[in-house]
């Protein structure tokens, strides 16, 4: 009877071996995902997740309000500094999926930054995970399509970005806004209309 209990205790091992084995290979995907926003919040506060220097960006994405609420961040809180760094990177996988690594035109690419490796998801939530192995070092070089500026605003769903010419009442006029640059003002909580900046993200009613 030794034998036949001897290998029943072998079996048993080696499915708990197989089960540690998968365990294993799941983790790195998920702390791959991580990683790579860890670089870029490293490039873009240092890493400080909670930051809010005044600047008018926040967290350790640095974030814009427009962006942050463009794209669900108030389900989490106001601002991007007073969420978690898991639910700041869950808003961040949604704009990745959307404006790509451009999203963070120096600290993407800095960072290595693709939608694969980031979890690039519209839908992501705090704690879902995804995104591929991350490359250890930055790449070379960037994207072509990031180094050659537009004359015109670049619409991305309902968030568009602020070109060189560019009002509000060209904006609303552009897009056919319903209500005109009032309405963007009062969307995006504009205390000056007249005073908007080139790379600012603006969210359309």
């Amino acid at each position: 009877m030794k034998p036949v209990i001897v290998s029943r205790v072998i079996g048993v091992a080696a499915s708990a071996a197989l089960a540690i084995g998968v365990a294993a290979a799941i983790a790195p995907q998920q702390a791959a995902a991580d990683s790579v926003w860890d670089r870029v919040a490293q490039c873009e506060s240092t890493g400080q997740w909670d930051i809010n220097t005044g600047n008018g960006y926040y967290g350790g994405l640095q974030f814009s309000p427009t962006t942050w609420s463009g794209f669900g961040g108030g389900q989490y809180a106001q601002y991007a500094h007073q969420a978690s760094k898991s639910e700041q990177i869950a808003i961040a996988r949604r704009v990745l999926a959307v404006q790509g690594p451009g999203a963070w035109p120096t600290c993407g690419p800095r960072a290595g930054l693709t939608k694969a490796n980031g979890g690039a998801d519209r839908n992501a939530t705090a704690g879902s995970g995804g995104g591929q192995s991350a490359p250890n070092t930055a790449p070379q070089q960037s994207t072509p399509k990031q180094s050659t500026p537009k004359k015109s605003p670049e619409r991305q769903g309902n968030v568009i970005t602020v070109r060189s010419g560019d009002t509000l009442s060209k904006l609303a006029r552009k897009h056919g806004t319903e209500g005109g640059w009032q309405a963007i003002a009062e969307a995006n909580d504009l205390s000056n209309p007249n005073f908007i900046r080139i790379g600012q993200q603006l969210v359309l009613p």
